[in-house]
């Protein structure tokens, strides 16, 4: 794994250096601007297979770095963790919205620190398996053999408003329980997907999820909002609950979104596209587990009706 780390302060690489030396990683390539950063990141010769990015920078910040770096292609899926003070941790959902991966506060600490690297480490081999993955599968006549299993939270490289599973439940840990109680889950579910599994290969199904990602994304493009593909032809948002949906306004939105996909799936003799939306799931405040509770019960919600009209605490 080699690392970039982007930071004007040295003090701060010497720190990180040291510290991801000792947990056995490589010592980061260090860049004291976003400038340098980006001219290491355009650089064939170089590799980089995540990146550790300073939010608050003189000149270019990092997280219009951020865009430009999501801008490569080489680099759309580069796991890219911010690093920011606790004061700066305000600027954390801008990161996420222009692809942040992950984020890392400062002043870190060494068990802090194992964790993310090792979340990163995973996202690297599930994007490395996934690329793999595509490879064979457009190389090969039989595709169908070579895949994932319907419940797999795939990576959606095509949808550039997703992000992945994972990292959306990285982030949500990371938020205070008064913060999180901030936020609401909603979950999608496309009618008929363990059927769309069976019928396509890997390739056209990965396909018709990011037809769904895309047009759920641009329904949300009024919020300030995280999607990712949760698997099971599942996505999972998280909304700021200060900014209530109109949940009838967003069926009706969602349905002339995906009507724009009728005409290609009509000649390929598939169904047209149908999503069925859940309820909001708020986190309780005083819950133990209220990620993972609210992202389960927001599901759950979508598998057993439309449910429009119901709301429930998780926790």
């Amino acid at each position: 794994m080699r690392y970039l780390a982007v930071d004007d302060d040295p003090a701060f690489h010497f720190v990180l250096t040291k510290m991801m030396t000792h947990l056995g990683y490589q010592p980061p390539v260090c860049a004291i601007s976003a400038v340098e950063a980006l001219n290491y990141l355009s650089d064939p010769k170089q590799h980089f297979d995540a990146i550790l990015l300073e939010i608050q920078m003189p000149g270019m910040d990092g997280i219009e770095a951020c865009q430009h770096i999501r801008a490569m292609a080489h680099h759309k899926d580069t796991p890219i963790m911010m690093v920011t003070t606790m004061n700066g941790r305000e600027f954390v959902d801008q990161a996420f919205a222009v692809g942040a991966t992950d984020y890392l506060t400062k002043p870190i600490n060494r068990i802090e620190l194992q964790a993310r690297l090792g979340m990163l480490d995973r996202l690297v081999k599930e994007h490395a398996h996934a690329r793999s993955l595509q490879f064979a599968m457009e190389s090969m006549d039989d595709i169908q053999s070579f895949g994932f299993a319907f419940e797999d939270p795939m990576t959606l490289p095509k949808c550039g408003s997703l992000i992945d599973y994972l990292a959306l439940e990285n982030h949500l840990l990371t938020l205070s329980r008064l913060k999180l109680h901030a936020h609401t889950a909603l979950a999608f579910q496309v009618v008929g997907g363990a059927a769309l599994f069976r019928r396509l290969n890997r390739v056209e199904f990965l396909d018709c999820m990011e037809d769904v990602g895309s047009a759920i994304a641009a329904c949300l493009k009024r919020q300030n909002f995280l999607l990712a593909y949760a698997g099971s032809a599942e996505f999972v948002s998280i909304l700021n609950r200060t900014h209530p949906i109109d949940m009838l306004e967003l069926e009706q939105e969602l349905s002339s979104e995906l009507m724009v996909f009728d005409a290609v799936y009509e000649s390929l003799g598939l169904p047209m596209l149908e999503v069925r939306i859940g309820a909001t799931v708020n986190s309780g405040l005083f819950s133990t587990s209220a990620v993972k509770t609210m992202l389960g019960r927001a599901r759950a919600s979508v598998r057993g009706q439309s449910g429009f009209h119901m709301q429930y605490m998780a926790g």
